[in-house]
């Protein structure tokens, strides 16, 4: 026998049929139970075995098979011939015990068989269909019953004729009588291999074999009765009614047994189930736990690996030594403080355009702004903002200061008192690093002392410089000119003054450079 594979039987087209086992099954129940069993090719073969365990119910989906008997004598007799759509094999298999006649595949044959855990997974999963299998499978019973209890007249019928030659024979000698009572076995020998082939066909049941019992013993009786002509029959008939009611109590306690093991089948049903759904979700449990511990393994790894990047990188920090700057004295740091400074405020003084207004914030001790006529005065405590006009031109420790949103009120601060070097040193690096130059400046906070500076340009007139801050009174700072201010100038003042050729950046917008930029189509001519 070669068992098929699915693919095999989906590219060969078989199809359970529709009569006989299969009948009133629906079309999604069908294709179930079509792979919920085995699909078997067998060509010549011996596919059930007399006296071996059978434990598959066979359905001949295509071809024939042959039921065969060996006799008393040794021989084969074959009882039967099974078709298309036939089935075999389902009182041993609903039994679980062994075959009673040998089966045999005719040339090619393709048979379907289900074993008995499959056929309670089918009941278990498809409860109307296993249901309507199961009443398919007792409907062929019923019919093979019915075919026996008919063979079981006939076998009355003849023995009666038997019996009737036997008791002429009788009649006309010895010699006849034992030569009719031979015939008359040999019927009786032929019956029971008959009915033997019937339980092949499993027409076997408990009905079945009683009546078979009842009519062999009714036959052998019989037989008696006439050969001894004696009172003996009487007694056998009364033994032949006990073992009737023998076998009738034997029928009622089989009953109570089947309808035991179906109760308990659909218990063991229920079990399967509840036992498939744990096992079911135990499987999603430890699929779940295992992608856990993967990814925990994976964060494990890497978080090693950190530590172990982390071990190295200490290790190297300990090799290494100290590296130790040389100590800067105080004096070279107030030198450098007084060049950046002096270097920062040349820059302010040539880009004035540039550098003012500048805000600042006063620190230290407040100040008083005032209007020029000294009549209006406004106080600006620590930490106010005023805006740094310029260098005072009398004294470069000093700076001239406004109000924030205003030039009419203004006033002198201390350089020191304010944050004007910070504020510088931010638009001079902002400066520098426009230009492409590279320059350190060492950072100066607050509490930084103003450097002594020298006089940035000397006063032309002189002018009295007090210790403290005083305020700025006089003329405008830029007064208007009179329209002859020419003719009365010396030619030397008309002179034109020499172009600074210095850069102050390609964004610088003072005079100098404009001046510079008039022959190069400048957007800022000299107006």
């Amino acid at each position: 026998m070669k068992l098929l594979h699915r693919e095999d039987v989906l590219e060969a087209g078989y199809d359970l049929p529709t009569t006989g086992l299969c009948a009133n099954i629906g079309d999604t129940e069908m294709q179930e139970l079509r792979f919920g069993g085995e699909w078997i090719l067998a060509e010549d073969e011996t596919l059930v075995s007399d006296g071996h365990e059978q434990r598959y119910l066979y359905l001949l989906v295509s071809g024939e098979v042959a039921i065969t008997k060996i006799n008393d004598q040794g021989k084969t007799q074959q009882i039967a011939t099974l078709g298309t759509g036939a089935a075999f094999g389902e009182m041993a298999f609903l039994s679980g015990g062994v075959a009673s006649a040998n089966v045999q595949s005719i040339g090619e044959t393709i048979l379907w068989r289900m074993d008995h855990e499959q056929l309670l997974g089918f009941i278990g999963e498809y409860g109307v269909a296993g249901g309507q299998l199961c009443l398919n499978v007792a409907s062929i019973l019923s019919g093979r019953l019915v075919e026996g209890n008919k063979k079981v007249l006939d076998m009355g019928k003849e023995l009666q004729a038997s019996l009737a030659q036997l008791k002429s024979a009788a009649g006309t000698g010895p010699g006849k009588g034992n030569q009719a009572l031979q015939q008359m076995q040999g019927k009786v020998a032929n019956m029971q291999n008959a009915f033997k082939g019937g339980a092949v066909k499993k027409s076997t049941s408990i009905f079945a074999i009683a009546s078979t019992v009842v009519a062999v013993l009714s036959t052998l009786g019989m037989v008696g009765l006439f050969v001894s002509y004696d009172d003996s029959a009487v007694q056998e008939a009364a033994t032949l009614g006990k073992k009737v009611k023998k076998l009738e109590a034997n029928e009622e306690f089989y009953l109570g047994l089947k309808r035991r093991l179906e109760d308990e089948n659909k218990e063991l049903v229920e079990q399967e189930k509840q036992t498939r759904k744990e096992k079911e979700e135990i499987a999603g449990n430890l699929s779940n736990s295992m992608t856990e511990a993967q990814s925990l393994r994976g964060e494990i790894d890497r978080l090693e690996d950190q530590l172990s990047e982390a071990k190295d990188d200490l290790v190297r920090a300990q090799k290494v030594e100290a590296v130790k700057l040389p100590e800067v004295s105080h004096e070279k740091k107030a030198e450098r403080i007084k060049s950046a400074t002096e270097e920062m405020l040349a820059w302010a003084k040539k880009n004035t355009t540039m550098v003012y207004p500048l805000e600042i914030e006063v620190l230290n001790k407040h100040i008083t702004l005032q209007d020029r006529a000294g009549q209006v005065q406004i106080p600006v405590k620590v930490g106010g903002k005023v805006r740094a006009m310029q260098v005072h031109p009398a004294s470069p420790e000093y700076l001239v200061v406004a109000q924030q949103n205003s030039d009419k009120f203004m006033a002198t601060i201390l350089i020191k008192d304010s944050t004007f070097l910070n504020e510088l040193q931010k638009k001079y690096q902002g400066y520098n690093r426009s230009s492409g130059s590279k320059v350190k400046l060492t950072p100066l906070s607050k509490t930084d002392s103003m450097p002594k500076l020298a006089p940035l340009a000397a006063p032309e007139s002189k002018a009295n410089v007090d210790s403290g801050p005083s305020v700025i009174r006089g003329a405008a700072m830029n007064p208007q000119k009179p329209e002859n201010v020419l003719d009365s100038m010396p030619a030397k003042a008309t002179a034109e003054k020499a172009v600074d050729t210095s850069d102050h950046g390609a964004n610088c917008v003072c005079k100098d450079c404009r001046i510079k930029k008039i022959g190069k189509g400048s957007l800022f001519p000299d107006l």
